[in-house]
């Protein structure tokens, strides 16, 4: 595992990496094509840079709430809209990662926003 210092990109093996280092096992996929993967919980700060409709992106932080395989649920004072591809790091204890995601779903709870975030990853 990297040293904190290193911001790594945001692959499978090295989600599946951190997974395992913190004990997480991962169910199988699910054959409905709903989320395939438990989320767990993985509280840590989460770098956006968010595009406007010039192209221009926007940084902003959030908080990790929790993590699968798959992606991460974040919560934002932004609100997202579904769809949007937008650049990330996200920045746990053991290791901080840098890659791309897709904003899948978008809840406000009061001035807050739940948003739910499937990675788009790299090849190693």
């Amino acid at each position: 595992m990297s040293t904190t210092t290193d911001i790594s990109p945001l692959t499978e093996a090295a989600i599946g990496e951190l997974l395992r280092s913190r004990q997480v096992e991962e169910p199988a996929v699910g054959p409905d094509g709903r989320r395939r993967a438990t989320r767990w919980p993985f509280p840590g700060t989460v770098e956006l840079w968010i595009p406007d409709e010039n192209g221009v992106e926007w940084h902003r932080l959030a908080t990790s709430l929790n993590m699968s395989m798959d992606g991460t649920g974040i919560r934002c004072d932004e609100s997202l809209p579904i769809g949007l591809e937008i650049a990330i790091a996200l920045h746990e204890p053991e290791i901080s990662f840098h890659g791309r995601a897709v904003v899948r779903h978008c809840t406000d709870i009061g001035g807050e926003h739940l948003i739910g975030l499937q990675f788009l990853f790299t090849n190693p």
